[in-house]
């Protein structure tokens, strides 16, 4: 049984409001209790979960919905679902407060709506069994198919819901790991950085700097790898400096504090996500250093903090929508033509935004 400490679940039907549901997954759920909150008889939200009986559509979406909504356990096999019922599809990850968590909401929000579905976040803070009973409760709830965007998970632990997930229950990953197990859809993270060296290239910085993510992250990894190696094959321009930070705004502050260590100090930075680009140009700006007149500056992720930030800060435009609305398209494929999954990664090609932090002469 999975409990309120263990899991949060935000209810998304757009055309209606948030909902968020507390308590135990597995309560008991009668159909006397939708019966109480739609107005309907028994017996018709008994017709309405079998999928059968002669009941409209619009009726039949408001017994389900209502179903949904307070946990009642809808069949999963059998159950004739009618035709303009919009599938339900569950969004599971580790959700933290923060712009890039909002954005990439927001991304599947603005793709739920295009594709017509309904979308539900869950956020889960434990480790793979949690993942495995959530998904158990999920198709017990009438759930369609999951995404998962968990990072920190490690290559064992996705083995092991890809084992533990019933083959009529299509789940999608949109974390990139080394080894992929479950097919996944994601950023091109190796392309987003080459496009930041070849930028600091073409503006003539030639002395680079990069901060780091942290390294037990594949994605961290590839972003880089992707600009190191565009760096290794220019033969005019060089790494002099790095700094291994964690992704958030007090490691940028603190590579801020190494970078001024340095007796010869680089020209450009790359800070491998906004967070990082943004403490570091703060602590830069306070000890007197002007954006790009003293130093350029490149982040990655385009939160909205770049565009809004003075100066305005160049980053690594990663689309959500796009990525959301690829990653349900996948999703919705599977429903009715059931695949083995082959660790097929589908990668979202990411583009530069260029604003003052990063231009000569601004």
């Amino acid at each position: 049984m999975l409990r309120y400490k263990d899991l949060e679940l935000n209810l998304i039907i757009f055309g209606a409001k948030f909902a968020q549901l507390y308590g135990t997954l597995g309560m008991k759920v009668t159909l006397k209790d939708i019966s109480d909150a739609t107005g309907f008889s028994v017996s018709t939200i008994s017709r309405a979960v079998r999928g059968e009986g002669r009941i409209s559509d619009e009726n039949r979406r408001k017994i389900l919905a209502s179903a949904h909504k307070l946990g009642y356990p809808l069949p999963t096999n059998g159950r004739s679902v009618p035709e303009n019922q919009p599938p339900y599809i569950a969004l599971i990850t580790r959700f933290r407060v923060g712009e890039f968590y909002s954005s990439f909401l927001v991304g599947f929000m603005n793709a739920s709506k295009k594709k017509g579905i309904n979308l539900s976040l869950f956020s889960l803070e434990n480790d793979k069994t949690s993942v495995e009973t959530l998904i158990d409760n999920l198709r017990s709830l009438g759930y369609t198919a999951a995404v998962i965007f968990i990072p920190e998970l490690k290559e064992d632990e996705y083995r092991h819901i890809l084992h533990s997930t019933p083959g009529d229950f299509p789940i999608i990953s949109c974390s990139n790991i080394d080894n992929s197990v479950l097919d996944t859809v994601t950023f091109d993270a190796y392309q987003g950085a080459t496009l930041v060296a070849k930028h600091f290239h073409e503006q003539g910085y030639r002395k680079l700097g990069i901060i780091e993510g942290p390294m037990e992250m594949p994605e961290s990894r590839f972003r880089t790898n992707g600009f190191n190696d565009y760096v290794t094959h220019v033969s005019d321009e060089d790494i002099i400096w790095s700094y291994r930070g964690n992704y958030n705004h007090d490691s940028g502050v603190a590579a801020f504090e190494d970078f001024m260590k340095q007796d010869d100090k680089p020209e450009a930075v790359f800070a491998t996500n906004d967070a990082m680009a943004v403490g570091f140009m703060e602590a830069a700006r306070k000890a007197g250093y002007e954006f790009p007149k003293d130093i350029a500056l490149a982040g990655y992720d385009n939160l909205p903090i770049c565009e809004n930030h003075y100066p305005k800060i160049t980053s690594v435009n990663t689309d959500y929508t796009r990525l959301a609305l690829n990653t349900i398209e996948n999703l919705l494929a599977r429903v009715d033509n059931k695949s083995s999954h082959q660790g097929i990664v589908s990668m979202v090609p990411v583009t530069l935004e260029i604003r003052e932090s990063s231009l000569r002469n601004q």
